[in-house]
């Protein structure tokens, strides 16, 4: 399995995951999310090049609800 380099990611991360980290294609699915411990993340994959990597979130706002 390639790794990723830090450009790579970067770039991935800047353009919201929208296009594979390795091949640049748009043809990436995501399966559900999975937490544990304040973590979140998902599995990813490029259905044209067959990569797969996980994508990891981070709490970023709180929303009160109306």
């Amino acid at each position: 399995m390639p790794s990723l380099t830090q450009q790579q990611m970067e770039q991935y991360i800047a353009i919201g995951g929208t296009r594979c980290p390795f091949c640049n294609s748009d043809q990436i699915e995501g399966d559900s999310f999975d937490a544990e411990g304040g973590q979140v993340w998902q599995r990813v994959r490029c259905l044209d090049c067959g990569e797969s990597w996980h994508d990891v979130y981070t709490l970023v706002r709180v929303e009160p609800l109306e």
